[in-house]
């Protein structure tokens, strides 16, 4: 199950949907309740614009989790018959996959007016502005930079401050939230974290486009 869980994920990066389509079928002959499995399918259904039968997918997983705001956003695309083109949202399923040493899960509250985790997507990229002290979030909205929140833990910040100096690759991904708080997953190149014992698991609920390019700002110091 996790090897076709894993080329399920694989597919959908690369925007091969009909084969998503395949793998996560075969996922939920062996297990019916997969939520997982389930939201891939839908995402490729709709990339494929079979939108009823993403909606019937949608529905499902709705009736187990009323409150999924990946498959409510999902469902709602479906019934609008709207499948996402790569350049709405840049999405990166790898950057939600947990690894010991190299991720951080951060639990933050929205600081922007008018924002919410329902203006967010799984897997969402977000940019990050290191300060000194803290970490900023951004948010592209409109192709507009828009801060959303902040990373005050100042170990934290020390850390991606050091990666960026040593030219390691540090980004972030929108995990999951609901109403103002959102929980999103830190990522580095090398192990920079406090490792903690875990399974590797991919956290994304449902298919994605293929991998953006990630934008780190750097504030400069000030004199």
């Amino acid at each position: 199950m996790a090897i076709l869980s894993k080329k399920a994920v694989d597919a959908a990066l690369k925007a091969q949907w009909q084969e998503a389509i395949d793998l996560n079928t075969q996922i939920l002959d062996k297990n019916p309740e997969n939520i997982d499995a389930k939201i891939r399918l839908g995402r490729a259904l709709i990339q494929t614009r079979h939108f009823d039968k993403a909606k019937k997918i949608f529905r499902e997983v709705l009736k187990i989790d009323p409150i999924n705001a990946v498959a409510l956003r999902n469902y709602d695309l479906a019934k609008r018959e709207k499948a996402e083109t790569k350049g709405q949202v840049q999405i990166d399923t790898r950057s939600l996959l947990k690894e010991p040493g190299t991720t951080a899960e951060i639990n933050l509250e929205l600081s922007a007016k008018g924002i919410t985790a329902r203006d967010f997507v799984s897997g969402e990229n977000l940019l990050l502005k290191a300060k000194k002290k803290s970490i900023e979030i951004l948010k592209l909205k409109n192709e507009v930079k828009m801060a959303v929140a902040s990373i005050e833990d100042e170990d934290t910040a020390q850390r991606v401050n050091s990666a960026i100096e040593k030219s390691y690759r540090v980004y972030a991904g929108f995990l999951k939230g609901k109403d103002k708080s959102i929980t999103i997953l830190l990522k580095c190149s090398h192990p920079i974290f406090k490792a903690e014992k875990q399974d590797i698991r991919p956290y994304l609920r449902k298919g994605t486009l293929e991998e953006p390019e990630i934008e780190i700002e750097t504030e400069e110091p000030t004199e």
